[in-house]
């Protein structure tokens, strides 16, 4: 039997996992489906714009994660951003200060995937238990292991079908609910709007605005947005054409704003199929001893990216703890 663990999916749960397992002792191979690591904690680069089009910001209330944070932003890869909030009802202008990536959030996750071995751009579509252990197979119909346990901690209706034959994991993991999320990435050359940098329920259609110049680390000129659809608009527009879904969300935005009729340089909406966590699970992580294979994700705990990081953290524990 091998003494390696593999981990699907190199967001901020499977990296948490990662570091985890390393600090004790454990060899950890992850896998990512995408070309980046960080899923959701992302920072996207059209042309020379930066955007976070994902988690907007970080703020810490466990120990573990805020020293995490606290040891990031030492190395100089996240900073505290205060914007000025406007929120609906009465005083509407608020002010409190979030932890952001530098020069993007990207930045926030990077770091705990160094010295890790990730192989990117590998989708994995099933387990297989053998003899000396599992064997990951891929969409490219190639396979890696022997592992001796798997960690998945992709979004959950990612990681059900791979774990449909392990009921003590699968059959509580049929009770989450994901949902969907559009975001939208807008460029102005010029300066728009003043007054705020953050514009939280602006609607029913657009739950989320920020204006990404003003964090800390990026480019001050112009405008860089960022616009977040609410998730029922998201789920009613989820197999809407991106460009209409666009158009649509920049004019509401534009009208409650109060903007001059002015064309963006680049607009580009992008939908995050699982962004929001309608139902968790209620547990930090699931872990089924007799297979060592074991689930983690925001979805365990809620929507925040420290869910995330406490139940990868969580799920390490568990398989450390197995293996000793």
């Amino acid at each position: 039997m091998t003494n390696r663990v593999a981990i699907i999916g190199a967001g901020l749960a499977g990296l948490s996992c990662a570091q985890t397992l390393r600090r004790a002792g454990v060899s950890v191979e992850i896998f990512e489906e995408e070309r980046y690591v960080g899923g959701r904690v992302a920072t996207t680069c059209l042309g020379s714009d930066r955007f976070d089009p994902g988690t907007q910001y970080l703020a810490a209330q466990s120990d573990d994660f805020r020293h995490y944070l606290t040891e990031i932003a030492g190395l100089g890869h996240a900073d505290t951003w205060t914007p000025r909030q406007w929120k609906p009802g009465p005083g509407k202008t608020v002010r409190e200060p979030w932890i952001v990536g530098t020069p993007g959030m990207s930045s926030i996750v990077r770091p705990m995937a160094e010295g890790m071995r990730v192989s990117l751009g590998r989708r994995v579509q099933s387990l297989e238990r053998r003899e000396k252990g599992w064997h990951l197979w891929f969409a490219d119909e190639t396979s890696a292991g022997p592992f001796e346990a798997v960690a998945i901690t992709v979004p959950a209706p990612a990681a059900l079908p791979l774990t449909e034959r392990i009921e003590r994991l699968s059959a509580p993991m049929r009770e989450i609910r994901m949902l969907p999320c559009w975001a939208l990435m807008v460029r102005l050359e010029q300066k728009k709007i003043s007054e705020h940098d953050v514009f939280t329920d602006v609607s029913e259609v657009v739950r989320w605005v920020a204006r990404d110049n003003t964090k800390p680390g990026r480019d001050p000129r112009g405008e860089a947005i960022v616009i977040h659809a609410s998730s029922a608009w998201s789920l009613a527009a989820e197999q809407a054409d991106p460009e209409d879904v666009a158009e649509e969300l920049w004019g509401e935005v534009g009208e409650f704003l109060n903007l001059p009729p002015v064309r963006p340089s680049r607009m580009t909406a992008f939908l995050w199929r699982d962004g929001i966590v309608g139902k968790a699970l209620g547990e930090t992580h699931l872990y089924c001893p007799e297979t060592k294979v074991g689930v983690a994700g925001d979805w365990c705990l809620g929507s925040f990216a420290e869910h995330a990081f406490t139940s990868g953290q969580h799920l390490g524990h568990a398989i450390a703890g197995a293996l000793a």
